[in-house]
């Protein structure tokens, strides 16, 4: 179960799974063949620096959450920053990649709950947002990944 004591160790948290969803999203832009889907990936890569360098810049200012009790996040399913099989398949990184970006839309829209202040709030809600917006393409690709399959 994750612990969280302080609004600093939800940022580091956080960040941790930018990186390694950047990670991720790096490797598997190397290992597809299509030029439009590899550079899909890396703005993917991409997306998720920015989220990291945004929740870095909050490092920087003193904020508190609206509950110290943080135990919602750890029922948020936000996926640890785990290593990514060698042997992986399309369809197995894409159902990952679904994962991962639900998680992180659930996490950061927990975060904008409780947030104190307007400005981290709307910070939240615009990277939960983004994360659905990942999550849908990915629920696409799933599906035509399935469909192509029977």
């Amino acid at each position: 179960m994750l612990q969280f004591r302080t609004f600093e160790d939800v940022l580091d948290f956080a960040i941790l799974q930018e990186q390694a969803s950047q990670k991720f999203y790096t490797k598997l832009s190397e290992e597809v063949s299509d030029p439009s889907v590899q550079s899909f990936y890396r703005s993917l890569a991409a997306d998720e620096h920015t989220h990291e360098l945004r929740l870095r810049e909050l490092k920087r200012y003193s904020y508190s959450l609206r509950e110290p009790d943080l135990r919602d996040l750890a029922q948020s399913g936000y996926l640890d920053a785990m290593p990514i099989p060698p042997d992986i398949s399309f369809k197995e990184a894409i159902q990952l990649a679904l994962n991962k970006e639900r998680s992180a839309q659930q996490l950061y829209t927990i975060l904008a709950d409780l947030a104190d202040r307007e400005e981290l709030e709307q910070l939240f809600r615009h990277l939960a947002f983004q994360e659905a917006e990942h999550a849908r393409f990915f629920q696409k690709e799933y599906e035509a990944i399935r469909l192509g399959e029977n």
